[in-house]
């Protein structure tokens, strides 16, 4: 009973947060006029290119898997800084939908989901964490759970404008496990927004494999460089 009620507000907080935002029903990218309620205009929407390919990593002597829903164009990067930078749910939404495409057509299979986290101060500032978000967004559709499995335990530089391996350096030993989280044997889900060197990926897995984890995906909305 409880779960249901808390999904249920879930859903109306969402569709209060569509009338706020979109109440004359525009196109979330630029703007123009819709008639149909899809949110994406068809032009925008051609933009958009689904990205067909996976990759592989090997993280503590196991492979795992990068998916990402789509590629990092110009439209998309509106998307994704909408949702991260302009609490802007709705594109949040729009991601969502292409990552939960993809979970199907790959035939992704999961047992939980979790997501990357941001820092204390970020996390403050912004008021929420994206990939969190597209994380529920995902979990509602498949009805997991989300669990918060790992923490930013140190205060790192913006990767933006960093090279490749400043960006590893940045963020080594950033992230921990939580403790008292149960992952033996779990096929986890992990998901951010965007993959561009891998580093962020590769210290999120390392701390749920050192802890025991069984299988691990990782799924963004978008690939930029990797």
């Amino acid at each position: 009973m409880g779960n249901g009620i808390i999904k249920y507000i879930r859903k109306l907080i969402k569709y209060v947060l569509k009338i706020i935002y979109y109440s004359e029903e525009e196109c979330v990218i630029c703007g123009k006029r819709l008639f149909e309620g899809l949110y994406l205009c068809d032009s925008c929407r051609n933009k958009i290119k689904s990205c067909e390919e996976s990759k592989k990593i090997e993280v503590f002597n196991k492979e795992v898997r990068i998916y990402s829903a789509l590629y990092y164009s110009s439209a998309v990067k509106k998307l994704v800084l909408a949702l991260k930078y302009k609490s802007d749910f709705i594109c949040g939404d729009v991601l969502a939908s292409y990552m939960i495409k993809i979970i199907h057509d790959k035939k992704i299979k999961f047992d939980i989901i979790t997501y990357v986290p941001l820092s204390f101060e970020n996390k403050k500032k912004r008021g929420y964490n994206q990939s969190k978000y597209l994380a529920k967004c995902i979990g509602e559709k498949f009805d997991k759970k989300v669990v918060d499995l790992i923490k930013k335990s140190r205060k790192t530089r913006d990767q933006i404008g960093l090279n490749e391996e400043e960006r590893w350096i940045n963020l080594k030993d950033s992230f921990s496990f939580r403790k008292g989280k149960k992952v033996e044997n779990k096929k986890i889900l992990l998901v951010d927004d965007v993959v561009t060197t891998g580093a962020t990926a590769h210290y999120c897995i390392l701390e749920l494999l050192k802890n025991n984890a069984g299988e691990i995906i990782f799924l963004t909305a978008a690939k930029s460089k990797i």
